[in-house]
Formats: structure tokens, C-alpha cells, sequence
């Protein structure tokens, strides 16, 4: 029997997923300690997307078991998954997602509206957050006139407006230069140190998976190593 520290914020137990006949997750088992950088690597299809979406209660899974935070996630319901989400982890995608009718700092404040929050203590923290990511003079900026990079810097605010204690983030520099790539890795680990956050990513890069504090590989739906 595994047996887990009490400074894990995620804890995963012989998850199972599968499409149909296609067994995509094959008992995988691991945890994550607060404050801690996680790169998830291992080639494309071994279920590695997966396996972070199940953990950010994106989607279902058939057997196992997922803690988050203090929340199991497998028997929270749409609407329950949606809120949790929303309210306790921060999502971060390769595409930004972002509006492009919106502002940057609208875009920032959209979950935290919808969360409930009053407006201007939303729109306070946007501007907080922005000035975090090196965007303070972008403020009303549109998507389509900030650099790729601008964007996924207003994305990763975004993710963090209703100040959740992890961080998912599933290739989130592939579509960026080498310069404005690693200017987003080093963000990530600025962004742990200043508002202790977790983060766990999802990459490709062996520059960003050599920067994080362990690297959990993940082959043919199986994790297969773990390196520090």
C-alpha cells in the first residue's frame, strides 16, 4: 500500500482510463508535493494530456482515485467539477483561449466575475497579476494586439485571478519562440516562489523539464520513471 505525506496536494492511485478498447491510462499512481515545479514528459500519445486533465477534474476517469487539494475529484458532478475548477486550480493551455473582443485585464478578471467576486476587488487583483507577468502597460491592450507571448502571459494571469494554490499547464510554450519560451519557463518558477504556488506541466521541452524539480515520465499509459 502507497503510502502519502501530508504536504502532497495531489495525489493520484491507480488511475485507469480508457476510449472505448484503448486502455490510455494503465494504473498510474504518483504524488506532488506543495511548492513544488513537476514536468510530465514522455512521447506524444502516452497519455500524458491525459493524465493532466483527469487531475484538473477536465475529465472522468474509469477506476482510481484523484485527491486535489484536500478534494477527492472522482465523484464531483459537471457542475461541481466546473466550480472547483473555476475556484482552486489555475489552467493554462498551449493555446491561450483568450477573448478576443476583451481587454487583457477583462480577460484576467473573467473567472473571478464568475466566481462570484465583487468587481472592483476582481479588477484590483488583475492589475496585481498583470504587473506579476511584466504587463502593466498592457492593460487595454486586445488580444490581437499583444505579442504571442503577451498573450500567454495574460492567460497564465488569468489562471491565477481567484488565487488557486495549483497551477496545470499543458504545453504551454509550444507555440513560442526560443526567447519568449524561456522567458514563460522562468515565470513558472517565479510564480512558485512568489505566491507559493504548485505547478505541474505538460511539455515537450527538455529545457523545461531539466528546469523543474522532478520529471515524471509517462510511457504507453504507464509512468515510468521519476527524476529529480
Amino acid at each position: 500500500m502507497t503510502t502519502y505525506s501530508n504536504n502532497s496536494i495531489i495525489r493520484v492511485e491507480n488511475l485507469h482510463k480508457r476510449y472505448g478498447s484503448l486502455e490510455v491510462l494503465k494504473g498510474v499512481s504518483l504524488e506532488i508535493g506543495r511548492g513544488e515545479v513537476v514536468a510530465i514528459v514522455g512521447p506524444s500519445g502516452a497519455g500524458k494530456t491525459t493524465l493532466l486533465h483527469a487531475i484538473g477534474a477536465l475529465s472522468d476517469f474509469d477506476e482510481g482515485r484523484i485527491v486535489v487539494d484536500g478534494v477527492d475529484v472522482g465523484p464531483l458532478g459537471s457542475d461541481a467539477a466546473a466550480d472547483f475548477r473555476n475556484k482552486c486550480i489555475g489552467l493554462v493551455f498551449q493555446f491561450h483561449y483568450l477573448l478576443p473582443e476583451f481587454s487583457a485585464l477583462e480577460n484576467v478578471c473573467i473567472p473571478g466575475l464568475i466566481a462570484g467576486r465583487p468587481q472592483a476587488e476582481v479588477e484590483a487583483e488583475a492589475k496585481e497579476l498583470l504587473a506579476v507577468v511584466g504587463l502593466t502597460d498592457r492593460l487595454s491592450h486586445k488580444p490581437a494586439q499583444l505579442s504571442g507571448g503577451e498573450q500567454q502571459r495574460v492567460a497564465i494571469a488569468r489562471a491565477l485571478i481567484n488565487k488557486p494554490h495549483l497551477l496545470l499547464a499543458d504545453e504551454p510554450s509550444g507555440n513560442l519562440d526560443m526567447r519568449t519560451r524561456n522567458e514563460i519557463h522562468n515565470l513558472f518558477f517565479e510564480l512558485r516562489d512568489r505566491l507559493g504556488l504548485t505547478v505541474v506541466v505538460v511539455t515537450h521541452d527538455s529545457d523545461l523539464a531539466a528546469m523543474s524539480d522532478r520529471r515524471l515520465t509517462i510511457v504507453d499509459g504507464e509512468l515510468q520513471s521519476e527524476q529529480e
